[in-house]
C-alpha cells in the first residue's frame, strides 16, 4: 500500500482557477474603491482650500487691509497651496471665480495623490463639479 502525500495536478488546477475567478471579481472593485477614496480626498481638500482663501480674506478685512487676492488671476500656488491647507506638489493651478462667496477653479498634477482631477464652481461647502482630467 502507497502512502501518498500531496495534492494532484488537479486539485491544483482547480485551486487555481478558482482563485483567478475571484481576482477577477474583485480586482475591478478594488479599482473603484480606490478611485473614489481619490476622488472624495480631492473633493475635501478643494473644500479645505476655499474655506483658507475665505479665511484669508476675512483676516485681511479685520485688519483693515486690502483684500489679498483678486477674482480670475491665477494664484500662486506654491507660495499660497500650503497655507490654505493643500500640498504644493499636488496641485497645476488654482484659480479664484468669486469673492463672493470664494469660489474657486483648482486643477490637479497629474502625478499627483489624487490622480488628473479638476474642481469647477468649488465653495467651501461643495466640491463644485470634479471631473477626471
Amino acid at each position: 500500500m502507497l502512502n501518498k502525500k500531496g495534492f494532484t495536478l488537479v486539485e491544483l488546477l482547480a485551486v487555481i482557477v478558482i482563485l483567478a475567478i475571484i481576482l477577477a471579481i474583485a480586482i475591478p472593485s478594488i479599482t473603484s474603491l480606490i478611485e473614489n477614496s481619490k476622488k472624495g480626498s480631492f473633493e475635501s481638500n478643494v473644500k479645505m482650500i476655499a474655506a483658507g482663501i475665505e479665511y484669508k480674506i476675512l483676516e485681511a478685512q479685520a485688519s483693515g487691509a486690502a483684500a489679498p487676492y483678486t477674482v480670475g488671476a491665477t494664484t500662486d500656488v506654491d507660495s499660497n497651496a500650503a497655507s490654505w491647507g493643500g500640498k504644493v506638489a499636488d496641485y497645476d493651478h488654482i484659480y479664484i471665480t468669486s469673492l463672493t462667496p470664494v469660489t474657486v477653479e483648482v486643477q490637479t498634477v497629474s502625478g499627483s495623490q489624487f490622480g488628473a482631477y479638476k474642481a469647477v464652481g468649488a465653495t467651501r461647502n461643495t466640491s463644485g463639479t470634479v471631473t477626471k482630467q
